[in-house]
């Protein structure tokens, strides 16, 4: 699925690392681990293109989709808690906007259809009970689903763009410091959700009980 062939960066005179070889394959499980400045987000940000590396080259296979929860901050707009979970790709978010703006405030009767049909044959309907399972599980309550994102605090974002990638499954999914944000209950809820996750596992974390649970192997 995913490939790193001798892959090294450097920032001035500091190198990261060099000759990075990893291969992720479908379903495995990869703890990341390292000391603070290892370069263990900066490799992320390298398998997510934000970045190039110096050496080497980086593979993901065609049609493979990844979803990457940063480690402290993620954007918020005007969405509520419930849409930004169900936000799974720009076209969902889009469609859903239309068909929402049409119901409230009538409009092109064709455009309203063209984009219900295309909803439904995204699995767009699907979404909505999904997410609020999750969100529960990971301690929201039913009246926190319409509230405004950004009133709430960080860590609650956070979880919520959590949430947003578990609703979407991605074949590869990319998690720095997942646990950050998460009380004991949310914490036990998730670790056993992604012990069923369909889905490829690349982790950075500290909390070695919560890799031991649940990774195949470690990289250091």
């Amino acid at each position: 699925m995913l490939t790193l062939s001798k892959v090294s960066k450097s920032y001035g005179a500091r190198t990261l690392f060099e000759d990075v070889s990893l291969q992720v394959n479908d379903g495995e499980r990869i703890g990341l681990v390292g000391p603070n400045g290892a370069g263990k987000s900066t490799l992320f940000s390298l398998i997510l293109g934000g970045n190039t590396p110096d050496d080497g080259s980086i593979i993901l296979d065609r049609c493979r989709t990844l979803g990457y929860l940063p480690q402290e901050t993620a954007p918020t707009a005007d969405e509520t808690i419930l849409e930004l979970a169900t936000a799974v790709t720009p076209e969902i978010a889009a469609l859903k906007k239309t068909i929402q703006k049409h119901e409230t405030q009538g409009g092109d009767e064709e455009i309203y259809h063209e984009a219900l049909a295309r909803f439904d044959e995204l699995g767009g309907h699907t979404l909505e009970p999904k997410a609020k399972r999750i969100l529960s599980g990971l301690a929201f309550r039913d009246s926190d689903f319409d509230r405004e994102a950004r009133t709430m605090s960080g860590g609650w974002v956070m979880r919520a763009h959590l949430a947003r990638l578990l609703v979407a499954e991605p074949d590869l999914l990319m998690l720095d410091e997942p646990t950050n944000h998460l009380d004991l209950d949310s914490l036990g809820w998730f670790r056993e959700y992604l012990k069923n996750y369909p889905g490829a596992i690349l982790m950075i974390s500290h909390d070695r009980d919560f890799l031991n649970q649940l990774v195949d192997s470690i990289f250091d």
